[in-house]
Formats: structure tokens, C-alpha cells, sequence
């Protein structure tokens, strides 16, 4: 399986095909004009977008891959009756007997050597009136129906005596059923789950040594704007460096479902931006810009996509930072694939929050991802900021430890969608609701998970 360095990012795209066009409307395509939250605006995408197609991996190299099949057990779980404890295999009604002053004989083999249960072995036929020695995880002895603990009882030769009291040890003690964690034909990974490590170990231990995973989303990045120079070049003052660039390869490529194929810078300019787009959606499954979306007279973005064929299903939404944020489809066709473009605000923090609420909803989406993988945490924020808007407000939060030693959720303090400076010591953000209660439970968006 051939993996994508996230941190390899074209800076250009090849310029195999020109188009020149004329911006002179601002007309474009919409399925919906009005959309009253960031999660409608999401569904609203979802509806529309196709899932990558599948292909086979091997389990080793599968995750934080999208399964695209439910797997089942292929036997049950455990496969048959095991002890959970070291210790002594009995009947329990030799357990009267094991509490006497002599106590119960243990089994030994026709050569006197340790008669005992092991793990890796069939089952052993369990003497009458006997304890048979057993180690965790071995075959329950045929015919015993309860496994007595070592530190229950004391060895005397060939004899172990029951220390507690035996109307204490019950049938099925220290016994783990078979199918007790499955049955044959149980689900244990449903399509649309991210897959990970303890995935990996429960499909190993079911056979399953190669697995059908959804293809990486493939993206293009496209950052437009002309006072933009690279982070290591030297700015003039009415120059700033590109974070934008930076940022989405952070929010996206730690993603394993995602391949970031490019990365283009695009200037303020209408033929330009569309040259830099029509490669961009002729090569990925989604694209995604910052800036270029809002009203200024050279925010190109939505006359460029409209001349493209992209299909606008919102633009513009109720939510600070990022109001101006747009998305679109270009159909497939017979010359086109199917592609998805997100035109993010150029504000760096309106990048990073919009970006991680809604650009990955919609992404995990086209990569298989269910509904429950992509569902934010619940978190508890503290804060004594009475302040309300009425549009839906994602606030920048850090985290620190309490009074009681848990983990708090508190309000950073910014200065707007440009003070990149703050927001370096957030965790994610909050989404608070119109005119919301900002203490309590949250919806909570890490940067990093």
C-alpha cells in the first residue's frame, strides 16, 4: 500500500490546460438559499457528495483506514470454556471435601508428573474427586465446573486444601464461556468505522488478514491572495506569511483517510484562480481554498466556480468566524469527475474552525466514515462570559487542570480571526448555540484527534 507523506505538498500544479475566462456575472447555481447552522449546512453537503471508491489493504497497514465492510466473527469468543484465574479445576461438589483437613487430591499422570490444564492444549478429561492445576486463559478439564483461585488455597504435596468457604465457590466460577465476547456471526466492526489499533487485535484474533477500506480522500489545496509570501521568506510590511498552507495540511493530512495531493498558491486574479482551479478539480475529490469567498470586488472564488460547472449548495452561513464560507459541487460527467469545492474565509482563525467543523464532516463523509465516527465530544466549559450573539459562535478554548485535578475546558481571550498569536495556545473550540448558555456542556472540537 503506497502512503502519501502529508508533509510532501506540490507547490504548484502542472500547467497542462489554460482557461481564460471572462468574470463579468456573478450568477451561479444554488440548491439551497437558506441555511440556519453549521450542521444543516453540512447535511446539506452530505446529501450530495459520492463515497471513494474501496480498495484491499492488509490488516497491518489498516489504520486510521475507513472500513467499508462490516467484518463478523468467524467462531465464537472465546472458542470454548476457559479459566480466567490460576488455580484449581474441581467439581463443586468436591468443594466440601476440598475445605477438610485433608483436602482434595490432586490429579497427577501414571508417572506421578503434574496432571494440569494448559493453554495451547484440548481440553483434559477431568478426574473424579480430584483438582486438576490450571493456568489462566487454559481449557476447562472436561467434566469440572468451577476454577478455585491460587491464593484460595494451600498445597500440601499431592493434596490442596480450600482456605474460604466452600459454599462460596458456585458453579461456573472463574469460567469464561464460550461465546461469552462473541458469537460466530456477530458483528464485530460495522462499515464506516475508523479503524485502529484494538480494531486490528479483535480482527486478528477473528482471521481476518486482509480488510476492504475505502481510498483516501484525495485533496487539492488551493490558498489564494496576493499579499501571501512563504513562511520562510521576508515579508514587507503589507506582506504576511502563508499559515493558512501550513494549517490545513496539519487539520488534514494527521488524517489517515485523507491523501493530500497538492497544494497551490493562486493570486487575485479571475483567469488565474480558474487555470489553478480546473487542475485542482480535475486531479482530487474535494477542493478546498481560503479566501476569495466574501464581497470584496476581487473575491473571484464564486464566479470562478459557476463558470466551472460547480453547482453552489450554500454560501454564506450564520457562524463567527467564517460567515462567508461556501460550497459547491461540479457534477460528473462524461469528462468530469465528481468533485467537491469548499471555499474557506482567508482569516486564519476562520480557516482553522471552519476547516475542522465543517470541512471534515464533509470530507469523512465522501471517505465512508460513519456518522458516530464523526460525532464531537461533549465537553464542559467554564467561563464567566456572559456575552451571546445571535449566530452560531465557535470559541477558541485552552484546557487546564482544576481544583479536583480534572481536566477543565476555559474561553481564550482574542482579538478576532487574524490573532493567530492566541489562538497557538487553544486546544480546538467550542460551538455555542444562538443566544446559547456558554457554561455547561458543549459541543467540543479539538484541533488534534
Amino acid at each position: 500500500m503506497r502512503i502519501i507523506n502529508p508533509r510532501i505538498c506540490a507547490q504548484s500544479f502542472p500547467p497542462n490546460e489554460t482557461l481564460s475566462l471572462s468574470m463579468t456575472t456573478q450568477t451561479h447555481n444554488s440548491f439551497l438559499s437558506e441555511i440556519s447552522s453549521p450542521q444543516t449546512a453540512i447535511d446539506a453537503v452530505c446529501a450530495r457528495v459520492i463515497s471513494v471508491p474501496t480498495e484491499t489493504v492488509a490488516l497491518a497497514n489498516s489504520c486510521g483506514r475507513v472500513l467499508a465492510k462490516t467484518l463478523l466473527a468467524d467462531r465464537d469468543s472465546p472458542a470454548l470454556d476457559l479459566s480466567s484465574m490460576d488455580g484449581f479445576a474441581i467439581q463443586v461438589s468436591d468443594a466440601t471435601e476440598m475445605a477438610s483437613e485433608i483436602g482434595l487430591a490432586v490429579a497427577t499422570t501414571s508417572t506421578h508428573q503434574q496432571y494440569e490444564a494448559r493453554i495451547g492444549h484440548a481440553p483434559i478429561a477431568m478426574p473424579i474427586a480430584h483438582a486438576a492445576r490450571i493456568v489462566t486463559g487454559a481449557p476447562i478439564p472436561l467434566g469440572s465446573d468451577a476454577v478455585v483461585r491460587s491464593e484460595d488455597v494451600s498445597r500440601s504435596g499431592d493434596r490442596v486444601r480450600l482456605k474460604i468457604d466452600p459454599a462460596s465457590i458456585k458453579h461456573g466460577a472463574n469460567i469464561r464461556r464460550q461465546g461469552e465476547n462473541a458469537k460466530a456471526g456477530a458483528e464485530i466492526a460495522p462499515a464506516g468505522h475508523l479503524i485502529s489499533a484494538a480494531t486490528i487485535g479483535a480482527l486478528a484474533s477473528f482471521g481476518v488478514s486482509q480488510v476492504q477500506v475505502y481510498r483516501r480522500v484525495r485533496i487539492a489545496i488551493v490558498i489564494t491572495g496576493d499579499e501571501l509570501v512563504a513562511i520562510d521568506g521576508n515579508p514587507q510590511p503589507w506582506q504576511v506569511r502563508d499559515s493558512n498552507g501550513p494549517v490545513l495540511k496539519a487539520l488534514f493530512g494527521t488524517r489517515t483517510w485523507i491523501e493530500i495531493i497538492s497544494c497551490a498558491h493562486a493570486i487575485d486574479d479571475a483567469d488565474s484562480l480558474a487555470n489553478t482551479m480546473l487542475q485542482a478539480m480535475n486531479s482530487a475529490d474535494a477542493v478546498i481554498l481560503t479566501g476569495g469567498v466574501s464581497m470584496g470586488h476581487r473575491d473571484f472564488v464564486p464566479q470562478v466556480l459557476s463558470q466551472l460547472g460547480a453547482q453552489t449548495i450554500f454560501h454564506k452561513l450564520p457562524q463567527r468566524p467564517g460567515r462567508p464560507m461556501m460550497a459547491a459541487i461540479r457534477p460528473a460527467s462524461a469528462t468530469n469527475a465528481h468533485c467537491l469545492i469548499l471555499g474557506l474565509p482567508g482569516n486564519p482563525i476562520s480557516v482553522m474552525t471552519t476547516a475542522r467543523r465543517l470541512a471534515i464532516p464533509m470530507l469523512g463523509t465522501i471517505a465512508g466514515l460513519s456518522k458516530q465516527a464523526l460525532a464531537p465530544a461533549k465537553r464542559v466549559l467554564f467561563s464567566d462570559d456572559p456575552t451571546t450573539l445571535e449566530m452560531w459562535w465557535f470559541r477558541l478554548v485552552d484546557e487546564h487542570l482544576g481544583a479536583d485535578g480534572c481536566s477543565e475546558l476555559h474561553l481564550v481571550s482574542g482579538k478576532g480571526s487574524g490573532d493567530v498569536a492566541t489562538a497557538a495556545s487553544s486546544v480546538g473550540f467550542v460551538e455555542i448555540a444562538p443566544k446559547g448558555k456558554i457554561n455547561g456542556l458543549q459541543d467540543f472540537y479539538a484541533w488534534a484527534d
